[in-house]
């Protein structure tokens, strides 16, 4: 090997929450930075690397003076920009368009503010690395990234540097450092610099890489640590030694490569992990509110971009809701490791975000009902009221064929004739043609209030709304003379026989005592065993999860107690939809489960609400189905088999040989593992915040992260089910809004927007950054190459070709009946 290049870095962690709340974080970014610049104008061989784009904008607001002297270091190339995020946000447990929105958010900052893009993407401190990164890092304009976890003990790696290949053909040169992790100790720098002489030599590459500096809260390079460099380089004349950057090295690194063959260094492909694998499911109550905020976030986007872009009016501005989605998405929030008070701060956060969504799809699908023809039928009788008008939404660029929940106020007052007799009111509801429409009476979310007195209704009715589009339907109280005759349910329809629901397809049943719920499909049992089940196991290992160098750690969880069936009831009867409440318990917790069927759905829906109350635990939902499985992952999915907890997104699907397989999609739940031939799922785990699991003595007057309630949804359906598109159907529904009953330009139906090619999936459709257009973001899923065809404001356009797996955007500008796309760039959008 020729003569060592040692690549000497000067770095400072930064976690703006931990510890600590954000208002003593991003202050800590002011104190270190300082610092730093006091130590390059003293010594000036030092350099810095620093990333997230909101550390630098808070200096700039902060401290204007300091934001200019960074400036002019950056202009030297002593600092160095690093990371391309606004955020080091965690890299398993986010959405895809989550995690590239944090990377485009930074990249638009740094160019503005800094006049380039960041070349090099920088994780020091993330909790492993989903295997669509290197797609997301190539979509954001990211070719090179650097990281320190997961570490050697728990991730072996072809080596320091390799190609990491992701879906399609997306790539990146990606480096670990030799050494242990991002930052040392006081007394650490010549360790280090023996570890990196000692391993070096078994590198293909002769440039290393050598992170020094204080770095767990702030720091940086120390007087210290400088003048060991000094005195060990005096003593290794045969190591060049360099006082550098990741820009630099990457630089060096890549000039390396050029002069040798196509193999010099080695190539990867998958994920990179597992550590701190209790991050995947501690905090559920913060996970469940920030998988809640980045639906309401998305949903509200795309439905306001859209209508704005079809009324000519002004789109809301949503940046304030997404900084918060990604700002929550950092690695020490969302992974549910702080401490409870910045916790507490985090979740009302999230909720100004959900807030700010809500509002923003309400105003725009409100603007929207203004220009619909929404008039109704003329009241049926003098002095009653008329029916109210309808407008239901539909926020997928696919059409919504299926059920929805409906419910108004039949008149201002009750209706006081009907007094005790509230079933019997008389009333209709009419689709966007005026035709009757077949429904199922459901209870009221108001029908504790006024039990006996009949007021409000509520229905579920088969509906069809067109791709991101709308569709009006009117509900009426009508004169019993005049109720029109209910539609003919299906032939197939959800029914109830004893304490059993079925709907043609799955037939569900239990009994109190039992160790499960019993699940059929086709006649055949679709989960063998105790069936759909539940248990408290024991879990000791704290916020992070056990070491994955910890030799006693258990390939599967310790089984603590199963819950039971303590109670059954059929809730609904049909005929479009029946319901099942079970409540299984356990010695001191509970899960309550509403399992519904619809008429003609091969897809088991299941309202799940949690009272947890146990310590140093965690309950795990029970599928006896198989242990190898395809994961939905950031970016792309994996196929695992026993790895102990793993994390993934929306869907998990298990392949059955002979049968069409088992699949679970959830809204909020992010953690799996799979042994022994079933797949468990945790629902909630609980400890101390933040807690250590060295620290094994339990101390009651401790608040425990997840006592109390929480709600989630999943369903079950058969393995060959449209998993991305069910999963959209359940985060992302319908809605629906009362609107006033007038005369409008456009008709009762219609679409805005949809995507025409199967296996392509909407990341992003949103206004343009300079208001000129909308920005449209696919991904293929499918694993083909495609032109995608979409249809926008009513114009047909095929896009350009994009290969298996690959994020693309478009721009689409021009007048709405001719719009023109470009394939675009990060700082275009």
């Amino acid at each position: 090997m020729s003569q060592l290049i040692f690549h000497l870095i000067g770095s400072a962690h930064i976690d703006p929450v931990w510890l600590w709340d954000y208002r003593e974080g991003l202050n800590e970014g002011l104190i270190t930075c300082r610092s730093i610049l006091d130590l390059m104008d003293e010594d000036k061989d030092v350099t810095f690397i620093r990333g997230e784009a909101l550390i630098y904008d808070h200096i700039e607001q902060a401290d204007p003076e300091m934001f200019e002297r960074i400036k002019k270091h950056i202009a030297t190339g002593r600092w160095d920009v690093v990371g391309g995020t606004y955020i080091q946000a965690d890299e398993n447990l986010p959405a895809t368009e989550t995690l590239l929105r944090n990377y485009t958010r930074g990249q638009q900052y740094f160019t503005a503010k800094f006049g380039k893009p960041v070349e090099v993407g920088w994780s020091a401190d993330c909790f492993g690395h989903t295997a669509g990164l290197p797609m997301i890092l190539n979509a954001a304009g990211l070719k090179q990234f650097a990281f320190t976890r997961p570490l050697k003990p728990e991730c072996a790696l072809p080596g320091t540097a390799f190609w990491w290949h992701g879906p399609g053909e997306s790539k990146v040169l990606t480096v670990r450092p030799l050494c242990d992790w991002y930052c040392i100790e006081r007394t650490g720098m010549v360790p280090r610099l023996e570890q990196t002489l000692r391993e070096a030599p078994q590198e293909k590459t002769k440039n290393q890489v050598v992170l020094y500096g204080l770095g767990n809260h702030g720091g940086g390079p120390t007087r210290k640590h400088l003048a060991e460099i000094r005195e060990w380089a005096k003593k290794h004349p045969e190591i060049k030694f360099v006082f550098s950057t990741w820009t630099k090295y990457f630089r060096d690194l890549q000039a390396e490569i050029a002069t040798h063959p196509a193999d010099y260094i080695p190539s990867f492909r998958g994920e990179i992990g597992y550590t701190e694998r209790g991050c995947y499911t501690n905090l559920a109550k913060l996970k469940f509110m920030y998988h809640k905020a980045v639906n309401a976030v998305q949903q509200a986007e795309a439905t306001d971009a859209i209508i704005s872009a079809k009324l000519a009016r002004k789109p809301a501005d949503l940046s304030a809701p997404w900084d918060s989605v990604i700002f929550n998405s950092f690695h020490d929030i969302l992974p549910g490791t702080c401490i409870e008070r910045a916790a507490d701060m985090q979740m009302a956060h999230l909720g100004e975000a959900i807030r700010g969504a809500d509002l923003a799809e309400f105003k725009a699908v409100t603007a929207l009902a203004m220009q619909i023809d929404t008039r109704v039928d003329k009241p049926a009788e003098a002095d009653m009221p008329g029916p109210v008008s309808m407008i239901l939404w539909n926020p997928q660029p696919f059409d919504f064929d299926g059920y929805m929940e409906l419910e108004s106020s039949l008149d201002w007052r009750p209706i006081w004739k009907y007094v005790h007799r509230p079933t019997e009111v008389p009333f209709c509801v009419r689709d966007s043609a005026g035709k009757s429409l077949p429904f199922q009476p459901i209870d009221a979310e108001s029908s504790f209030s006024h039990p006996v007195v009949p007021w409000r209704k509520r229905v579920i009715a088969p509906v069809k709304i067109p791709a991101m589009g709308w569709t009006m339907v009117q509900m009426a109280y009508v004169p019993e003379d005049q109720s029109p005759a209910r539609p003919t349910p299906p032939q197939s329809r959800a029914f109830y026989s004893g304490d059993a629901i079925e709907n043609g397809i799955f037939k569900i049943d239990t009994y109190v005592g039992a160790p499960g719920v019993r699940i059929r499909r086709n006649g055949k049992l679709f989960i063998e065993g105790d069936g759909l089940s539940a248990a408290i196991f024991d879990d000791p290992w704290g916020s992070w999860g056990k070491p994955e160098w910890d030799e006693q750690k258990e390939a599967t969880p310790i089984l603590n107690h199963k819950l039971k069936v303590s109670e059954v009831k059929v809730l609904e009867t049909g005929p479009y939809r029946a319901s099942l409440f079970v409540r299984l318990a356990g010695k001191k917790s509970r899960l309550d489960l509403t399992i519904r069927l619809y008429a003609d759905r091969d897809e088991v829906e299941v309202l799940a609400r949690v009272f947890f109350d146990e310590r140093l635990g965690r309950m795990k939902l029970l599928f006896p189905v198989g242990d190898r499985a395809e994961y939905d992952v950031p970016g792309a999915t994996v196929t695992r088999g026993p790895l102990g907890e793993v994390p993934a997104n929306r869907w998990v699907r298990v392949p059955r040989e002979g049968r069409d397989g088992f699949a679970f999609i959830s809204d909020s739940l992010t953690g799996f593992d799979a042994s022994d031939g079933v797949l468990r799922a945790t629902v909630v785990r609980s400890g101390r915040y933040a807690f250590n699991p060295k620290i094994v003595e339990d101390k009651s007057w401790q608040p425990a992260s997840d006592s109390g309630e929480l709600k989630f949804k999943f369903s079950l359906t058969p393995g060959t089910a449209d998993l991305p598109r069910l999963a959209k159907r359940l985060e992302q529904q319908p809605t629906y809004l009362a609107v006033p009953a007038k005369p409008g330009p456009l008709p009762r139906q219609g679409s805005l927007a949809s995507i025409e090619t199967d296996g392509v999936k909407l990341l992003a459709l949103k206004p343009a950054a300079d208001g000129g257009g909308l920005i449209l973001r696919l991904q293929e899923s499918a694993g083909r190459r495609v032109a995608p065809k979409v249809t926008i404001l009513g114009q047909s356009i095929t896009l350009n070709e994009i290969q298996a797996g690959e994020i693309a955007t478009w721009s689409l500008a021009g007048r709405p009946a001719a719009m023109a796309a470009k394939r675009c760039t990060v700082g275009e959008i």
